[in-house]
């Protein structure tokens, strides 16, 4: 029996080498972005991810800001997870993200230039559009507009391109709680979890942990600051000092 369980044990941390630790009695997987990265860039873990979306279910995943939690926004059912593991009201909208520029255009009824689109993007911005007809009619029912965000971090963007399709993604914390910059910090999270994608400590920067700063441009040639986030200054300066979008109050 002994013999059993020694290679048992030896089986668990050999898979290890490949980025997965079991953890605990539930054996929680967690994948590296650190381990691993110089042998091949991060193909295997976005494979990993894509494959646990792809099954449903929901995923914590590093961004450019703070960590996220993550499913298919064109899954109801996973949305659904998505809210009741942050505990959140389902009142209050979440965000979709996609890989590349071109995507927002599918999503969003964009109302600004592409450059202006690439002067904030991939960045630590959420832009709001209008919504379009093909995006999930069960997310954020209750409003017509749409948050999207294209996250500075190699790891998200090829993972939202890997799935080629909107993820629907917010912060990996208890709703109204702390933002957390390492996967430590939201452990309470790991069982209803089904794949903590540790991308290590994300910043030393306080400031990091306000998130993204979230704009409305849904009217045209106009802008209101929803959420300041950590972006503020850098996103006024473009939308109002190199594009002359007038502010608006929110």
């Amino acid at each position: 029996m002994s013999a059993i369980l020694s290679n048992a044990v030896i089986g668990i941390f050999t898979r290890s080498r490949n980025s997965l630790q079991y953890l605990g009695t539930k054996m929680k997987k967690v994948v590296s972005l650190v381990e691993g990265h110089a042998g091949g860039g991060l193909s295997q873990q976005v494979i990993i991810a894509t494959k646990s979306l792809k099954c449903g279910r929901v995923i914590a995943v590093p961004t450019d800001t703070i960590y996220g939690v993550a499913s298919l926004a064109q899954n109801s059912e996973a949305v659904n997870a998505l809210y009741d593991i942050k505990q959140r009201d389902f009142s209050k909208p979440i965000a979709i993200c996609v890989g590349d520029i071109i995507d927002i255009y599918k999503w969003g009824n964009v109302t600004v230039s592409n450059d202006l689109l690439a002067d904030l993007l991939p960045g630590p911005v959420t832009l709001v559009f209008e919504r379009t007809e093909d995006l999930n009619p069960n997310l954020n029912p209750g409003t017509t507009l749409v948050g999207i965000r294209i996250p500075n971090h190699s790891f998200i963007r090829q993972l939202a391109q890997s799935c080629g399709e909107p993820l629907a993604l917010t912060s990996a914390n208890i709703s109204s709680s702390q933002s957390t910059l390492t996967v430590q910090e939201f452990q309470d999270l790991w069982p209803k979890l089904d794949l903590i994608v540790d991308g290590g400590t994300l910043s030393d920067d306080p400031k990091s942990r306000l998130g993204s700063t979230v704009v409305d441009l849904s009217k045209a040639g106009k802008f209101t600051i929803i959420r300041n986030g950590s972006a503020y200054k850098s996103t006024v300066d473009i939308l109002a000092g190199k594009y002359n979008l007038t502010e608006e109050d929110r």
